[in-house]
């Protein structure tokens, strides 16, 4: 992918605090903050060809990754089996609710290997200069993807997963697991080395013209239009410009709403139920980490009680907090709260490892009658809270607390 527009500074808006302003022309590797809420504006990465390649392998070993076998389980080499990751899917709608069992697939598999080939599209159609159509559109699609493709949250599962599997029985990790370990692995780095600024200046650039007076700007693309009205379709990536955000605030606050009263079955219920030869044991979010101590593995323990119990109780009390201050709004701390929407955005994912480990364990150890793990009742209400509170991040506009504290206007 060339470089883009060095010579001059040009004019955005901050889609966090609605700040629009000039940034200078970046040297590689530098970057440039919002001067109101400290929100990264543009990154100049040196490699601009290495997210197409990121891509592009994810988009190669994505396939393998789910249809291979993943984890090999034997019990006194007298009984064995083998997972697939694919082999979760029918696994958990069988045992618990079937929306979990498809958004495991789509978190999973479905979506990062559409925003890869999303990436693929718009990289490829940049770097040979191909004529394609709505590639802000597609661009755009890949970025809201970005929240929901969880495999890096699948291979911490899987980790979890496979200590777990190993106090009931022995278990190998097969050559699926390293494709999907390789994935997440790439995504990570497509991630990083990814300049934003430069893949929308390259499809549409940045206006140059100083912000001497408001100008209609788009809270996605982050593109000021001098020459378009409010409402106008953003000439860049197709959303709105200047659209109006306070309808935002209802869906956010039903969505948080509607995950408090799933914490009772979420942590009472067991999540994990293993049937043995000598009675049934039913572990709840607590339970498993007790157990994982237990056996010697408090390492991993602590990180079901960090993923599966404080960070979803601070996303709730964060965005309780977020929300009455869109109700009651202040001008003192403002920065602040922005900052911790931010922090909320970055971790709300990261519980989805706990519904996820019952996934990856239930079809590792699958001997029925001798020694079997299944999802429990409680994994689909926790599953359900986290994807409530993940739309209620998605959904909430950190401008709503700078607009009706009356700071909105630059």
């Amino acid at each position: 992918m060339a470089d883009v527009r060095n010579a001059t500074s040009v004019t955005i808006t901050c889609a966090d605090c609605g700040r629009t302003q000039s940034i200078p022309a970046l040297p590689p590797g530098a970057e440039a903050e919002c001067v109101r809420c400290d929100r990264l504006l543009a990154h100049r990465s040196r490699l601009f060809d290495l997210p197409l390649a990121c891509a592009m392998a994810i988009f190669i070993l994505l396939p393998p990754a789910v249809f291979m076998p993943l984890l090999d389980s034997t019990i006194k080499h007298l009984l064995s089996d083998e997972s697939r990751l694919v082999s979760s899917v029918p696994v958990i709608y069988s045992e618990v609710w079937f929306p979990f069992a498809f958004g495991f697939l789509f978190f999973a598999f479905l979506f990062p290997a559409l925003r890869a080939s999303f990436q693929i599209v718009v990289f490829l159609s940049l770097r040979w200069k191909w004529k394609v159509p709505q590639l802000g559109r597609i661009f755009r699609w890949s970025e809201e993807l970005r929240l929901w493709c969880m495999t890096d949250v699948v291979v911490i599962a899987g980790t979890v997963a496979y200590y777990r599997a190993n106090i009931s029985a022995d278990v190998t990790v097969r050559v699926g697991a390293w494709c999907y370990i390789a994935v997440a692995a790439l995504a990570f780095i497509g991630d990083r080395a990814l300049d934003r600024r430069a893949v929308w200046n390259e499809i549409f650039p940045d206006s140059v013209v100083p912000p001497v007076r408001h100008l209609a700007s788009c809270d996605v693309c982050e593109l000021a239009v001098m020459d378009r009205r409010p409402g106008d379709p953003c000439p860049r990536c197709g959303s709105r410009l200047d659209r109006d955000i306070t309808p935002r605030f209802a869906p956010a606050l039903g969505a948080v709403a509607a995950a408090i009263p799933l914490c009772l079955p979420a942590y009472s219920a067991s999540i994990m139920v293993n049937d043995q030869l000598t009675g049934v044991l039913e572990h709840t979010v607590l339970g498993t980490v007790q157990l994982l101590a237990d056996r010697g593995y408090w390492q991993i323990g602590a990180v079901i009680l960090i993923a599966g119990v404080v960070i979803p109780i601070v996303e709730l009390f964060g965005l309780l907090w977020l929300l009455a201050r869109v109700r009651f709004p202040q001008k003192n701390g403002l920065i602040i709260r922005t900052r911790a929407y931010r922090v909320l955005h970055r971790l709300v994912r990261w519980p989805m490892i706990i519904p996820f480990i019952a996934a990856l364990a239930a079809p590792i150890v699958d001997f029925r009658g001798i020694d079997d793990i299944v999802a429990g009742p409680g994994a689909t209400p926790l599953f359900m809270i986290i994807v409530l509170i993940t739309f209620a991040v998605r959904y909430f506009e950190p401008r709503l607390m700078w607009k009706t504290a009356g700071e909105e206007a630059t």
